[in-house]
């Protein structure tokens, strides 16, 4: 699976109550929770498991693509080697948000190739809580397009090796903050793991209402 292509197939999660799906070849595990869902990433050398709090998580069908809904709101998680983005970078400085740019750039790019538009993209740093660094950027829609989306609004940070990136669509005229809100709260629960995440176990820990 190519972690470039943000409209391919990167996350597969069906969610019914009380059930636990994983996509065994991806790594990639859905474990429903009193708040939303816990999503655990459990790819080589790169995992962590993240927050997803709503009152309604559904899968969004597509035929090509693989997202799901956060109350309404297209949500997507993808990570990415920073090795991939920055060999096609050229000379970038080492501090994470120079790393952050660079993605941002990458991706945009290949985004304005399929779309065959010009974006006008908008970024500014963010602090997290607990002192990370984030990378906020977003852009509008090109005008033409068939799509109920007005805006893509994106959320990273550097994870070890990685790029963590966070992906909402603003569809409705007030949901600009409202997305943004939902990408800083979920990074925000951002846990790593020097090794593979027992799913049982935390299964185990969810059930029990333990802290995770």
């Amino acid at each position: 699976m190519n972690a470039r292509r943000w409209f391919t197939v990167l996350l597969l999660i069906l969610l019914l109550a009380g059930s636990l799906y994983a996509d065994q070849e991806n790594g990639i595990t859905a474990l429903k929770t009193e708040t939303g869902v816990l999503l655990v990433w459990n790819q080589p050398d790169d995992y962590f498991t993240l927050e997803i709090k709503g009152k309604e998580i559904r899968p969004l069908d597509s035929s090509e693509h693989v997202f799901f809904t956060v109350d309404g709101i297209p949500f997507q998680v993808q990570s990415v080697a920073a090795s991939e983005v920055l060999k096609d970078a050229g000379k970038v400085g080492q501090s994470p948000q120079s790393i952050l740019t660079a993605h941002k750039d990458w991706e945009a790019k290949y985004v304005e190739s399929s779309l065959g538009r010009k974006l006008n993209v908008q970024s500014s740093p963010l602090v997290l809580k607990g002192g990370g660094e984030a990378l906020f950027w977003k852009f509008d829609m090109p005008e033409g397009l068939k799509s109920d989306a007005r805006q893509q609004q994106y959320l990273s940070v550097v994870n070890g090796r990685n790029i963590l990136f966070l992906n909402g669509v603003v569809t409705g005229e007030k949901q600009e903050a409202v997305v943004r809100q939902l990408l800083v709260d979920t990074m925000e629960t951002l846990k790593n793991s020097p090794k593979p995440i027992d799913l049982l176990k935390l299964q185990e820990s969810i059930r029990n209402g333990r802290p995770r």
